[in-house]
């Protein structure tokens, strides 16, 4: 009886945390624009795995969340945004700790608009072994990084060279890093009522369902040129991007690829796709300036994702 009294007190004192924090702990990188991606990371300790633990997290751009080093669902990229709703998501992430020292980290890319110092609101709670209660959230003590020639405007843009895969890995330092800011509510501006009523009605629902899932891996069905560049047909039009497998290609080479920027790092078998911005389309056309040659492309594959 003692332990449901406890377990019943912990869940109250969580849930009214929970109902307190959202829409006053806020971060952003401190000189937010409307394009440039941003990383975030905290190191968090706990001296053995919880019982269970959530993660709730709303953003005002698209974004992917890791937990030591793995992607905690099944989605390639999460909308913050979706049809003029903020969408709020609790996900279960016990399965992703561990003892010692645990990394969370979110991707985030801008979806067009001013983000007004809201670009990630994130908290972490549970219970420990013992049955207490943990709860923490995204503040001034996090670390983040705006990423160079890496942003989501018209179209994505993804410098290869100058981010590095292991900056959500435990064993990576982020010296120059600097810390986020918190959102300041001016008479300016405030969180549209409009998203806070979505918000809490979305709230209500269970824990979410993966979206943005890779569905089918395409392979062309032709390759041709013509004044336009050297085009990729795959038969039908699918949702999703398409993914370049490039061997040989060298440091700095820019690749347009329809809407799409990549800028090579020269290392073997990088891979150049979206990972932001999916869209709809039938034929991709590749254009480029330097020493890149179609032989320098080992494998193409369309991926079909599910909306």
């Amino acid at each position: 009886m003692r332990y449901i009294t406890t377990l019943i007190i912990s869940i109250l004192w969580v849930l009214s945390s929970h109902a307190q924090e959202f829409g006053t702990h806020w971060i952003s990188y401190p000189l937010p624009n409307d394009s440039s991606e941003v990383w975030f990371r905290q190191s968090y300790i706990m001296d053995e795995r919880p019982t269970q633990a959530f993660m709730n997290i709303a953003s005002t751009g698209n974004y992917k969340l890791y937990i030591n080093e793995r992607n905690v669902t099944g989605s390639l990229k999460f909308d913050g945004i979706k049809d003029s709703i903020l969408l709020n998501r609790t996900i279960d992430v016990t399965r992703f700790l561990k003892n010692g020292e645990n990394v969370i980290a979110v991707w985030y890319a801008p979806q067009g608009k001013p983000s007004y110092g809201k670009q990630l609101s994130l908290e972490f709670y549970g219970w420990q072994q013992d049955s207490i209660p943990f709860y923490q959230k995204a503040d001034g003590k996090w670390f983040c990084r705006q990423l160079k020639e890496c942003s989501n405007g018209e179209g994505e843009r993804f410098h290869a060279h100058t981010n590095t895969q292991a900056w959500k890995s435990e064993e990576y330092q982020p010296y120059g890093w600097i810390h986020p800011t918190g959102c300041v509510i001016t008479d300016e501006y405030r969180l549209d009522t409009a998203y806070v009523a979505n918000y809490k009605a979305f709230c209500d629902k269970k824990l979410i369902k993966d979206e943005n899932k890779l569905y089918k891996v395409l392979k062309p069905a032709c390759t041709y040129r013509d004044s336009t560049g050297y085009n990729i047909d795959f038969g039908r039009p699918f949702y999703g991007t398409i993914r370049l497998t490039l061997r040989g290609a060298g440091k700095g080479t820019r690749l347009k690829i329809n809407d799409f920027l990549y800028i090579c790092n020269g290392e073997l078998d990088e891979q150049a796709f979206c990972r932001f911005k999916f869209s709809k389309q039938k034929i991709y056309t590749l254009t480029w300036k330097g020493r890149f040659k179609e032989s320098d492309i080992v494998d193409i594959e369309g991926l079909e994702i599910s909306e």
